[in-house]
């Protein structure tokens, strides 16, 4: 009897193609598998079945037959593809685009697939069948193959299969687009060999060494100084060798490395807690009274709810509490999800878990290559990981048994993913996805995000779990507004410094301890401007004003990447008179090096940590203390922890809260708390100065005291009086055109279109206040939904009027681009 199978390909299309099962390979087709298929005339891609049909189903004629199959296993499972049908009907985007952001990109392979040899690859051919030894063997010739290149020197179009196996011989990589900016930090460790584990021949190495070798010595006694104190079987070269004395060297070690006694190893650390961690930053630490209540209460709420918003304080020891549920899971031998926002900045969290739960634990990101991913990718779908750590892409591996999901700083936009689409919040998808699995979920945060917020204490759709005192009893820091306005008027300020935050400045520096400067922009200034005209540089693709860079002399556009040498003169009027307007991190460290020479400053931000090697290092510079000041932006808010950081000043606060976003003050107040929190934490109070021109600012006010309940409830208030979310669902469309006629003609017909049904609830067409980037207009329309069980029907309407329109003729080249809960 035929055999049918639908299949779902890795492009924007919002439908599923039939294709025929050869007699030879029905036996092993099955759901989840991929196979190799013709799509159209010259496209070959690896298609996904989701579904096997007989040819009752299928009335059209007999259609195209499936290459060949690629996996003897399904690759995901029932469970998996819910999850994307979910977040395709969800966020109004196709099968298609989930698929390519659910996949590592060695899973997706296609006619434009480009093939490099891998780099640890050391020419052994001896195992390689002959057509892989072709491939392998061409690629060593040249730096990469296409998929058509790989056909021709095979002479045949069925060359997956070959590719696949190459991969999975470690032969082959499949190019990336991203580049990987963050490589793990690895140290030497040194252990004693087990044959000097015994007390016989330790006693008589002991007795050479004393006669012949006595600082070889010193180090063996302190390393079994350093094992007995913390009870770790491998310790760091660096730490011994201090330990040691002024008069050990690493030659010392060497030495004792070559006699057999220790074995040296280089091993990851934890990039920004270093060897200076202290002792209950390396052990497990006994909960205090407040954390056992809150873990009981967690573990309570879960009897009646599946999700519990966990709202806890800065420091006040969130993280152990979920080891404890995480241990609970594995008692049960189900498996846990870890979601981190940003997973460069946070391998402090990785590093913490893995002292407590080892080999257990997994870690996915786009930084590892192609067969990595794929490695751990049959690991969690085998059940051998039960516990994964990692950013928002690690929700679409094939978890067999989830038992907990716990979604770190859950109110971090970095969850939101914008481009490319389906435009998900992982935070979300991740309550479904526990769902499916009948799993609990704990959203952790010291500010959550109002959505949370409001369905933990509203709604009651989450439960509400408080934790409200800091661990080990350190005090939140002292928060002060400066103002500006009235500092000038006494002439208390020089350049973009009050005397207030100098001061507090050189205490801190004088007292050996260290200080973070905040400005959440990147670049010298934000435009230069003509004096006599008021002319400004503007990007030529984008409708914004360049900003200017001086450590490279350049104006640069933040949205597009193009790049200019600095005007000499006006644009419009040819006058010279130009002056820089506005500051960001590169001004700011540029005027306090004026002011005060005898600081040392760094500077952390995206110029700064795209070098290579460039965040490790400046984060180093820190902790060992060659840095007094730290300039910024959000990057110094996220995963930082340091002893000596006592001090940290907010450049400018109104620029956070000047936005045209309803969530600008949410965003600003989640920020300013963030950036604050890097100030004492350990066991003085730090202090932290908010400069401001504008102190009137309510959220100014909530974090000054520090009162996440009234600014949540003035917030609510807000959204409730001007019908936004969490009291409505909104869906943000965005038309982009090239012709700025067709696009306006699109966004009216559209819009007209869509008030025949959802009438008010459509707001629009408008001009977004950056209308013109990458050479394309922008129109938006904004639609507020209502949260009822007319829901899904109102998005169907959506998605089928976004197809109407494309079908149209004179708006097929518009594109329209959807933003679920932007």
């Amino acid at each position: 009897m035929p055999c049918y199978v639908q299949v779902v390909l890795p492009l924007a299309v919002d439908t599923v193609y039939t294709y025929d099962v050869p007699a030879n390979l029905i036996d092993q087709i099955a759901v989840g598998k991929r196979v190799q298929v013709q799509f159209g005339s010259k496209r070959i891609y690896a298609a996904l079945v989701v579904a096997v049909i007989g040819k009752e189903q299928h009335d059209e004629k007999r259609p195209k037959a499936i290459i060949s199959i690629l996996d003897d296993d399904p690759i995901i499972n029932d469970t998996t593809l819910k999850l994307w049908h979910w977040i395709a009907d969800y966020y109004l985007s196709s099968l298609g685009e989930v698929m390519r952001v659910a996949l590592p990109s060695a899973f997706r392979l296609s006619s434009e697939t480009r093939l490099l040899l891998h780099p640890s690859f050391n020419e052994d051919y001896s195992l390689l069948s002959d057509n892989e030894f072709l491939i392998a063997e061409a690629l060593s010739l040249q730096n990469e193959l296409s998929i058509e290149e790989a056909q021709a020197i095979l002479e045949r179009k069925n060359v997956f299969p070959i590719v696949k196996s190459l991969l999975d011989k470690g032969v082959l990589l499949v190019k990336e687009e991203l580049i990987e900016k963050y490589k793990p930090k690895k140290v030497a460790f040194i252990s004693l060999n087990e044959s000097y584990q015994e007390e016989k021949l330790l006693s008589e190495i002991f007795a050479q060494l004393e006669k012949r070798a006595p600082k070889q010595l010193a180090i063996l006694m302190a390393f079994m100084v350093l094992q007995q104190k913390g009870g770790e079987q491998k310790i760091q070269k660096k730490r011994v060798i201090q330990q040691a004395g002024p008069d050990a060297s690493a030659s010392h070690v060497a030495a004792l490395v070559k006699k057999g006694v220790f074995i040296e190893e280089k091993l990851a650390i934890s990039r920004i807690n270093t060897d200076d961690e202290s002792e209950n930053d390396l052990i497990e630490f006994d909960l205090s009274e407040h954390q056992q209540a809150a873990l009981q209460g967690i573990k309570q709420a879960f009897e009646k709810k599946k999700t519990v918003l966990l709202h806890g304080v800065t420091s006040s020891g969130k993280t152990q509490l979920y080891i404890e549920l995480i241990k609970a899971q594995l008692a049960q031998n189900r498996q846990c999800l870890f979601l981190m926002p940003e997973i460069a900045l946070t391998t402090q969290m990785i590093h913490r878990l893995k002292q407590v739960f080892g080999d257990l634990i997994g870690v996915y990101h786009s930084k590892f290559n192609d067969q990595e991913r794929i490695e751990l990718w049959a690991k969690v779908r085998n059940g051998e990981y039960r516990i994964v750590i990692g950013a928002r892409s690690s929700m679409f591996l094939p978890f067999t048994d989830l038992g907990l999901v716990v979604v770190d700083e859950e109110h971090d936009s970095s969850y939101k993913q914008y481009d490319p689409a389906p435009r998900y919040n992982a935070r979300d998808a991740a309550i479904f996805l526990a769902y499916l699995h009948q799993a609990n979920v704990v959203l952790g945060s010291a500010t959550p995000s109002l959505e949370s917020y409001y369905n933990a204490t509203t709604t009651k759709k989450y439960a509400y779990v408080t934790l409200t005192e800091r661990y080990g009893g350190v005090a939140p820091p002292a928060i002060n507004l400066i103002d500006l306005q009235a500092a000038q008027k006494e002439g208390q300020v020089q350049t973009l410094f009050s005397t207030h935050l100098l001061n507090a400045i050189d205490r801190t520096v004088e007292g050996g301890e260290q200080v973070i400067l905040f400005q959440n922009r990147r670049g010298y200034a934000p435009f230069i401007a003509c004096q006599d005209c008021g002319w400004t540089a503007r990007c030529y693709q984008c409708d914004v004003s360049m900003t200017y860079h001086k450590y490279n002399d350049q104006l640069r556009c933040h949205y597009c990447g193009h790049h200019a040498h600095i005007a000499k003169s006006c644009g419009q009027c040819g006058s010279t008179n130009l002056k820089v307007q506005g500051f960001g991190t590169e001004k700011i460290e540029e005027e306090l090096q004026l002011i005060r020479p005898e600081l040392r400053t760094a500077r952390l931000d995206l110029e700064t940590a795209r070098k290579k090697g460039g965040f490790e290092r400046i984060l180093e510079r820190l902790h060992s203390g060659d840095v007094d000041v730290l300039i910024g932006t959000q990057m110094v808010a996220k995963g930082l922890d340091f002893d000596k950081v006592r001090t940290v000043g907010v450049i400018s606060a109104d620029q956070l809260l000047h936005f045209p976003d309803f969530r600008a003050m949410e965003r600003g107040f989640q920020l300013l708390l963030q950036v604050s929190g890097r100030s004492g934490r350990r066991s003085e109070q730090g202090d932290v100065l908010i400069q401001t021109r504008s102190t009137k600012y309510p959220v100014l006010h909530h974090v000054l005291e520090n009162d996440y309940l009234s600014f949540a409830q003035e917030e609510l208030q807000e959204r409730a009086r001007y019908y936004f979310p969490p009291f409505c669902r909104m869906v943000e469309l965005t038309l982009k055109h090239k012709n700025k006629e067709r696009v306006n003609q699109a966004a009216f017909t559209f819009t007209r279109d869509l008030k025949q049904q959802l009438k008010d609830m459509v707001l629009g067409p408008s001009v977004p206040s950056v209308s013109y980037v990458r050479t394309y207009h922008l129109r938006t329309i904004l639609i507020k939904l209502p949260k009822d069980q007319n829901l899904k029907a109102y998005k169907t309407f959506i998605k089928d009027s976004i197809l109407y329109l494309k079908r149209h003729k004179d708006f097929r080249s518009v594109i329209v681009q959807a933003n679920v809960d932007p």
